[in-house]
């Protein structure tokens, strides 16, 4: 009587390949997933440790407050990163643009309506050229901005003369001018903007500012055919132009608009810090692309979205708070970031347990190869015929 012999498949379900199968379909959805993963477990973590004083509405507002302007930088990174760029200059376009809101409040006592539009303009003025270095000159985006990032450092430096400029003007009756107090609404703590109208107490604007760019964006990338386009670009930029997708367009534009939302968060900056620092925004940069990166955007362009930048902000907001409230040193809290960062890249890679498979499968093939009872392969020489394989000694 003869036995059917089972299905490998099915075979391989219960032992290590059919694990390792599961393992390869669950690693994709626990990728997807990362960023919410790891907003729970940040929560958790600082219920846990702190319970009510990190719960507690002021702390959780400040702590927002405080990231809000990496959080708009962000916005502006991940549209470059889903076009296959990346934007380096976006923290010395926030400290030029939060240099020239204090100049302007400050020294020309200019309103508020017309510093914020002015500091964007401002900020899409640098970006504009990061786009066309980038596109027309084909410089390497990541050297474009690099060099933008100096740039625009050395203009800050030079037109504060490497001093810091206040915020708080007062006027010949001691008091603040009205623009100088108008200003503190863009956001010095303990101001609020649309009290009565959004509770009582309002609401503090960067955290108001962040949750509007990050709609507004959300809805361009989702809703609109520009946003298709960036897409386009980013998965297959030659595909998007055989399409008639006007690829240089859509990378200048993305360029022009991170640039622009950098100069949106240079006076909110300003106005945070209630004076604005030839050294604002050092490092923001980085903090802007973890937060893309933490969100899924994937580094190598078409993959991402604002909702998962919103995500990766709050992560990096709240593990600062969290780490803070638990007296972490600093040093600690940079290898800490650093290292989810890392753990987020490998995490969005698809073939990771295939690779790690493949890795050890190598080196268990070079074990055997070299093991007891064989002899290593002998490398040939070009022009010369192989040598006979040796005898295999018996027993």
């Amino acid at each position: 009587m003869t036995k059917t012999q089972p299905d490998a498949a099915t075979a391989g379900d219960g032992g290590p390949d059919g694990a390792a199968s599961r393992a390869r379909r669950i690693l994709p959805v626990l990728g997807s997933l990362q960023a919410y993963i790891g907003l729970i477990l940040i929560v958790a973590l600082g219920v846990i440790t702190k319970g009510d004083v990190f719960l507690n509405q002021t702390n959780l507002t400040n702590a927002v407050g405080a990231f809000a302007t990496r959080g708009i930088l962000a916005v502006g990174v991940t549209l470059v990163i889903l076009a296959a760029g990346i934007d380096l200059s976006v923290g010395s376009l926030m400290g030029f643009a939060s240099m020239s809101a204090a100049i302007m409040v400050a020294h020309h006592d200019m309103p508020v309506w017309l510093i914020v539009p002015a500091c964007m303009l401002i900020g899409a003025g640098f970006g504009l050229a990061n786009g066309i270095g980038t596109s027309w000159l084909k410089i390497q985006s990541f050297v474009m901005t690099l060099a933008m990032m100096s740039i625009a450092r050395g203009l800050d430096r030079k037109m504060s003369d490497n001093e810091s400029v206040g915020t708080l003007v007062a006027g010949p009756d001691g008091e603040l001018t009205e623009n100088s107090e108008s200003f503190q609404k863009l956001g010095t703590p303990d101001n609020n903007v649309l009290e009565g109208i959004l509770g009582p107490d309002g609401i503090y604007f960067p955290v108001l500012a962040f949750l509007m760019v990050c709609v507004v964006f959300h809805l361009l990338l989702s809703r609109t055919t520009f946003g298709r386009h960036v897409y386009a670009v980013g998965g297959n930029p030659t595909a998007a132009r055989l399409s008639g997708i006007n690829v240089t367009f859509v990378i200048i534009a993305v360029f022009t608009l991170s640039g622009m939302l950098a100069g949106f968060a240079g006076p909110i900056d300003a106005a945070y810090s209630v004076s604005a620092d030839p050294q604002a925004g050092y490092t923001y940069e980085l903090d802007a692309i973890a937060a893309a990166v933490i969100g899924g955007a994937s580094l190598a362009g078409g993959k991402g979205t604002i909702i998962g930048t919103f995500v990766g902000a709050l992560i990096l907001t709240l593990l600062d708070n969290v780490l803070g409230l638990n007296a972490v040193d600093d040093n600690w809290q940079l290898v800490i970031k650093g290292s989810i960062v890392v753990l987020a890249v490998v995490l969005q890679r698809p073939d990771l347990l295939q690779s790690i498979k493949n890795g050890i499968d190598r080196l268990r093939g070079g074990r055997s190869r070299t093991g007891p009872g064989r002899t290593p392969a002998t490398a040939q020489v070009p022009g010369q015929s192989p040598a006979p394989a040796s005898e295999e000694t018996p027993g």
